[in-house]
């Protein structure tokens, strides 16, 4: 009877809506019940939020929205799919100091789960765009003042401080560990390529000035 009783919560469970607050139950049921379709969808969308992101620039500027759309709609799962893949790859790793067990499917899949929460900047992304585009493709200290810039960057803020944590959860449930080691085995790396980069500038700048 509990058996049944706990199938029934997790067939309730909606991807789009509990990853906010049931993090790691909504982790588990990707990685053991959706198919590689839905994680095709969750990298689409993503990806598209993601591409629109990148597009917030100077850069863009001469550019038409329905043109940034339509290259963020394409280039932006392209760019998240690779990441993703590298990501999983890595998190895998490191994720062995920390005596987890994912396998990389289950990390990958995880990994592309926990950054659902974009997925929900995505409608005012697209209503930015096109309502404002003069403040959507600019730099952000140009427009620091644009009330709309000002509401969207809290938004957006928000959002991916909460990606974080739960991106921290899903790592930690994918390896079947902690979420306190979840944010160890993402932060560990991510502190690796500072180091990295800052080393390779050193000796650039050195190298340079000599």
């Amino acid at each position: 009877m509990v058996r049944e009783e706990g199938a029934s919560n997790e067939r309730q469970l909606n991807p789009f809506i509990d990853i906010w607050l049931r993090t790691r139950e909504t982790v588990r049921f990707v990685i053991e019940q959706k198919s590689l379709r839905f994680i095709i969808l969750l990298i689409a969308l993503t990806g598209f939020a993601s591409g629109l992101t990148g597009m917030m620039n100077e850069r863009s500027a001469d550019m038409a929205p329905w043109a940034v759309i339509l290259q963020a709609l394409v280039a932006g799962p392209l760019g998240s799919a690779f990441g993703y893949f590298l990501g999983a790859a890595i998190l895998v790793f490191v994720g062995r100091l920390f005596k987890g067990t994912a396998t990389y499917q289950e990390m990958f899949k995880a990994l592309v789960t926990a950054q659902i929460p974009q997925i929900w900047l995505l409608p005012l992304l697209v209503i930015w765009v096109l309502a404002s585009p003069e403040t959507f493709l600019a730099e952000r200290m140009d427009v620091a003042g644009s009330p709309i810039a000002i509401v969207m960057s809290i938004i957006m803020a928000v959002v991916s401080v909460w990606t974080f944590i739960i991106v921290c959860k899903a790592v930690g449930e994918a390896h079947r560990v902690s979420s306190w080691k979840g944010f160890f085995i993402v932060v560990v790396p991510a502190i690796a390529i500072i180091i990295v980069v800052l080393i390779i500038a050193f000796v650039v700048l050195v190298a340079f000035f000599r």
